[in-house]
């Protein structure tokens, strides 16, 4: 069973070159120049288990298929798909990895995403608030296609086929249902500040059956993210 995913993603700064030219102007009708366009860059999402505060990290394998999906899709507001909402495109992805491994025993990965907007009147206000650090917040919306149980590793979708509920605790160790694939990536939009500015990587959507064990779970993890996630890139 597929389903839609939104996760919350950071905004931050790049500098252009005559290489970045090159990459956007694969995208263009027209040749662009430094002075056509702004961009930036976005940590779309990363791999640790345990700073997801809704239980369903992005494996590695995931970061792959969104890698690759997300190449030349568009940014827009609100999850709002119209034409004109559209303000930029994602020209460029890569992963950036480290030698550290995440509790699940992958190495740890980010997944960056580089934008660019051609520069207006009507978006000049825009770049002026991402400049400033007012549109800073952004959430990039996908399809997960399956799932892992990281408790006895079964692999699932969304209805859950093993006995492990997300949220709770089995002999020490938090269950999360890691999201290990993506058919499709839609778009990146630009959200409403978040609940917790701080989070890097999050969920835009809550369930509505957790129990005070899950809330609980949710809370502590929450406040162990606010003080250790680095959000800048």
């Amino acid at each position: 069973m597929n389903r839609e995913v939104s996760k919350i993603a950071k905004l931050g700064s790049l500098v252009i070159n005559e290489d970045e030219l090159a990459k956007i102007n694969e995208f263009t009708l027209n040749s662009v120049t430094e002075k056509d366009v702004f961009v930036y860059k976005i940590v779309v999402a990363d791999n640790e288990l345990e700073y997801d505060r809704d239980f369903e990290p992005l494996t590695l394998s995931a970061l792959e298929d969104l890698q690759k999906h997300l190449v030349g899709k568009t940014m827009i507001f609100d999850h709002n798909p119209s034409a004109e909402n559209q303000v930029a495109r994602i020209y460029e992805t890569f992963l950036e990895k480290s030698e550290k491994l995440t509790s699940g025993g992958e190495p740890s990965a980010k997944l960056i995403a580089k934008c660019y907007m051609i520069r207006t009147a009507k978006n000049a206000d825009l770049i002026a608030e991402i400049n400033g650090g007012i549109k800073k917040e952004v959430s990039v919306g996908f399809r997960a296609t399956s799932f892992r149980c990281s408790i006895c590793g079964k692999d699932g979708d969304y209805t859950y086929r093993c006995s492990h509920r997300k949220g709770k605790s089995y002999g020490g160790r938090i269950c999360y249902n890691q999201i290990c694939g993506a058919s499709d990536a839609y778009e990146v939009s630009f959200v409403a500040v978040p609940c917790q500015p701080n989070a890097g990587t999050t969920k835009s959507f809550e369930t509505a059956d957790e129990t005070e064990e899950v809330l609980n779970a949710r809370i502590k993890l929450n406040e162990n993210f606010i003080f250790n996630t680095k959000t800048e890139v």
